[in-house]
């Protein structure tokens, strides 16, 4: 009689993910692989184009992860920077302009297109001490409102 772990869903698809996942996991765990892949990444780039060298290895296909045979074959391996590989698998592609990474099927990244990160936290209170819920950093809950703050005996103009 075999044990064997229990598996939280009865869908078909779900199943044969897992059971998918538990193998590559384990050949990729496999310390004669690691130090495979390490040798042949030697002295190659990332082909994402960032430029870095690269230390792990890119199988661009699901086919090549069937069998041993077909995922050790170094011809159909892609060399990759490890944080390139998992914004790849993520869904991400390179931003033509800065090479920076975007949604695929983006023209350009959103730091491109003239996005540029605010600071959507608006700071009300016109005392510098006052760090937002009623806080203060005199370690005391303060009492005062923004427009009777002036009234405080520890309140800083903010600039």
């Amino acid at each position: 009689m075999t044990l064997s772990l229990a598996i939280p869903t009865t869908c078909p698809a779900e199943i044969a993910r897992i059971g998918r996942q538990t193998r590559n996991r384990k050949r990729e765990r496999d310390p004669a692989v690691g130090a495979l892949v390490q040798d042949w990444c030697v002295g190659k780039v990332c082909s994402c184009g960032c430029g870095r060298p690269s230390n792990t290895a890119h199988h661009p296909t699901d086919d090549l992860y069937t069998t041993d045979i077909r995922y050790l074959n170094l011809s159909e391996w892609e060399p990759y920077y490890h944080h390139c590989h998992f914004m790849r698998h993520r869904g991400f592609e390179r931003c033509p302009e800065c090479k920076g990474w975007m949604k695929a099927g983006s023209e350009k990244c959103a730091k491109c297109r003239g996005w540029r990160h605010r600071n959507i936290r608006l700071i009300r209170h016109p005392c510098l001490k006052n760090v937002g819920q009623q806080r203060c950093t005199e370690k005391i809950v303060c009492s005062f409102s923004p427009r009777k703050s002036g009234n405080c005996r520890a309140f800083v103009v903010r600039p």
